[in-house]
């Protein structure tokens, strides 16, 4: 089957001669030093692109650093790559030597990622990126100060009602939940929430490995507009997604002008800067207004993109191991009693919080890392690393080292609420958490660190505390057979941000009681709430 591949690469793709002769003439340079990093054995023109896989390449990367150690070199067609899993060659490189690897790839079938104003997280540092990052930095502080102004406490209630009504859609409303608080926030308009999830999710395939395929085989993005069915696709959906963005701008902006938006909102926040600086009509370019509603709109997307997918594995992860599952219940119960949880109960509820963490930890979000590329050439341990080079600090890997985390493979939150466990940090009315302490690589490394660390800890801890305040969750039994329904719990959609493949589990209401609070909590928070 190797051979095959490698047949079909050296015959099938014409433009694979070009790389060949950069390569000859790269070798006849004989630039860079002799020494190299360790590797799997690489192939003339090729590299190893063959038996990479488009889906859960992550366990290919945690595989070849098993046998070639915490720091290696492989190659795709003529793109090289350094694999890394330790964290401090990680530190090293990625936020002590951050002013060289800071830069972001190309991905191929996304298109002016690198240019902006579209995507921050996915640009290079440039003036633009500067500037929204820095906005984007101080709006999501401010919002931190006001725990996000009950929002996520909101959508809880709605979310439980929904889930009491309506059990089986649980993976839908989860998606939906994290949207409607990310477009509260944007524009005072949760019923964008659906609209917003499945804009993330199309952005993140086209921007995956497992996505297009000219994510891999990039010579056939240049086919003729005329038969590259790839290139047209991703021309609509930018231009769609933008005009979304635009739309839900203008309309912000408009009540601005009426004095109906409310100033709890990011596009609030824009439009009052503008007015500081004198633009008192807020009558702004369209160019101008691209760049802003991109900046919010880009903001809104990536919170529900990085929130959905670890609450989808934690309901999981709960059903899976009832004994963690009863021993968060018994810790809620004790200080919550009959109402749901809050951000106010975030001290005294540990245990919820090592889930959560562990969960992160097990079934990382991100388990690839999200790539940087070194912006000009470096040596490291007498190697040198060429301009161009993308360097992934691979999360599944981290997540296994096994002197940090030893029963890597394994569930374990007693890791994060036990002395004598690497990862333990005290005091637990303080730890874990997703803003500090340990293993905060999950979001990232130095300049690009993403900004939501505190955002993803108020909603996953409402999130998780209160559903397992209102349910039980277990395995689903199926009616016909009466056997347990299994689920993969490594089945994903393989994106860049995972989310797990469709599953099953049992949801049940802890009692009458509990089902009469979730109901009222429901219909309190619908009278404020725009559906």
């Amino acid at each position: 089957m190797e051979g095959l591949a490698l047949v079909l690469l050296y015959l099938a793709i014409p433009s694979l001669v070009f790389s060949a002769i950069k390569q000859l003439l790269s070798w006849r340079k004989g630039v860079g030093s002799k020494a190299r990093f360790p590797g799997p054995q690489q192939f003339p023109i090729v590299g190893r692109v063959h038996d990479l896989p488009r889906f859960s390449l992550w366990l290919k990367f945690k595989e070849w650093a098993d046998e070639h150690g915490p720091i290696y070199y492989t190659k795709a067609l003529n793109q090289p790559f350094i694999v890394i899993s330790d964290e401090k060659i990680a530190e090293e490189l990625l936020v002590k030597r951050g002013h060289i690897y800071s830069g972001r790839p190309q991905i191929r079938s996304l298109i002016r990622h690198k240019e902006g104003p579209a995507y921050s997280a996915l640009m290079d540092r440039h003036d633009i990126w500067k500037t929204q990052r820095k906005w984007a930095h101080a709006a999501m502080a401010e919002a931190y100060k006001h725990h996000f102004y009950g929002h996520v406490e909101k959508e809880a209630a709605r979310y439980l009602g929904l889930l009491l009504l309506d059990p089986a859609r649980f993976l839908d409303y989860t998606r939906e939940f994290c949207g409607r608080v990310m477009s509260r926030l944007a524009w005072d308009d949760a019923t964008q929430g659906r609209t917003n999830g499945d804009s993330a999710d199309t952005t993140l395939h086209c921007m995956s490995v497992s996505g297009p395929l000219t994510n891999t085989l990039t010579p056939l993005w240049y086919l003729p507009k005329a038969v590259n069915p790839w290139y047209n696709y991703e021309i609509e959906r930018e231009r769609n997604q933008r005009a979304w963005w635009l739309n839900n701008f203008r309309l912000a902006k408009e009540r601005m002008r009426k004095g109906d938006l409310p100033g709890d909102t990011w596009a609030y926040r824009y439009f009052e800067q503008l007015r500081k600086e004198g633009n008192e009509g807020l009558d702004q370019e369209e160019e101008q207004e691209v760049f802003a509603s991109c900046m919010i709109g880009f903001l809104n997307l990536v919170g529900v993109v990085t929130i959905s997918g670890p609450l989808k594995f934690f309901l999981m992860a709960m059903a899976l191991h009832p004994e963690w599952q009863k021993k968060a219940q018994e810790e809620i119960d004790r200080v919550c009693g009959d109402r749901m949880p809050t951000m106010k109960d975030f001290a005294e509820l540990p245990t919820v919080r090592a889930c959560l963490k562990e969960t992160v930890r097990w079934r990382s979000g991100v388990p690839l890392g999200v790539p940087h590329q070194a912006e000009r050439d470096d040596e490291y341990r007498g190697v040198t690393i060429k301009k161009g080079t993308i360097v992934l600090a691979c999360e599944w890997s981290l997540n296994r080292v096994p002197s940090k985390y030893p029963d890597g493979e394994t569930f374990r939150p007693e890791r994060w609420l036990e002395p004598g466990w690497p990862t333990y940090q005290e005091p637990l009315t303080r730890y874990p958490n997703f803003r500090e302490g340990q293993s905060m690589h999950t979001f990232g490394w130095g300049r690009r660190t993403c900004l939501g660390q505190n955002i993803v800890d108020d909603e996953t801890f409402v999130f998780a505390a209160s559903t397992l305040w209102a349910f039980n969750l277990g395995p689903k039994i199926c009616p016909r057979t009466g056997k347990v329904v299994p689920i993969d719990t490594q089945a994903t959609n393989s994106h860049v941000i995972l989310e797990p493949d469709p599953y099953q589990i049992s949801i049940k209401v802890r009692g009458e009681e509990r089902g009469k609070s979730v109901l009222e909590g429901y219909h309190k928070v619908m009278g404020e709430l725009r559906v």
